[in-house]
């Protein structure tokens, strides 16, 4: 484990993960009312968004959101700790496992509708396009043509044009397992808030997990799951609700 003395997470018995965009951000009075509960001692504080890291901090000073005890970005393939937003290479190894986003990018290049973004949307451990639905395969058809490829990996859809490629063993959710993990967080100590398809399987995998009242239609499919609160409030008011309606 990196061991940081001044991170809340060697210290606290809570943990809240928001997603950035269209969750944690959309609606400045109740984000305000929010971070006063942040200021919990015994609450650790982490983001997961598909942004890179410097465009997590640059939209987070923005909004004057203080500083995270725990940076999940680029999807989950990017974990840093702390105000001095230290890197998890430990992380970085682990994912690392046969990812070929050359040959990624090769079989892509094959198929209809779906162009690659721009450099800013790439990563070291992430290969992102935009997708026309009308002229490109299904997701299914995307991951079936990359496995006859040879290429294992996850296929991460969000708000019917985004598509993410990472390495089989990265995601939001299994960034958030392994951090849970790394700092001693028992499972149910830990709440998820998300709007979007790339949040989908962080939300599935926690026992407390909650919906905001303006998510984008892919995650309707988790209505009805055991521990994942569709919240009536759109942004930071859902996440407040939910820490009302787990008591969190």
């Amino acid at each position: 484990m990196i061991k940081l003395p001044t991170n809340k997470l060697l210290a606290s018995d809570r943990l809240l993960i928001s997603d950035i965009d269209n969750t944690l951000l959309g609606d400045r009075v109740a984000l305000k009312k929010l971070i006063t509960y942040l200021q919990s001692p015994d609450l650790a504080f982490g983001i997961a968004t598909g942004r890179s890291i410097t465009s997590a901090k640059q939209i987070l000073l923005e909004w004057e959101v203080p500083a995270p005890d725990l940076w999940i970005t680029s999807v989950g393939s990017e974990i840093h700790y702390g105000s001095n937003i230290q890197p998890d290479t430990n992380w970085r190894a682990h994912i690392s496992y046969q990812w070929q986003p050359e040959l990624i990018q090769d079989a892509i290049a094959d198929l209809s509708g779906i162009k690659l973004q721009s450099s800013e949307g790439q990563s070291l451990h992430k290969v992102s396009y935009l997708v026309d639905p009308q002229k490109s395969p299904s997701i299914a058809e995307i991951q079936a043509h990359l496995r006859s490829h040879q290429l294992y990996v996850h296929t991460i859809y969000s708000h019917q044009e985004f598509l993410d490629i990472l390495p089989l063993r990265a995601s939001k959710g299994d960034a958030v397992n392994y951090c849970t993990t790394e700092w001693g967080f028992a499972i149910e100590q830990v709440l998820v808030a998300g709007d979007s398809g790339n949040d989908e399987q962080m939300l599935a995998g926690s026992p407390k997990a909650v919906v905001v009242g303006n998510y984008s239609s892919e995650l309707e499919k988790l209505r009805g799951q055991k521990d994942i609160y569709f919240a009536k409030g759109h942004y930071a008011e859902g996440i407040l609700e939910a820490i009302a309606h787990y008591n969190f």
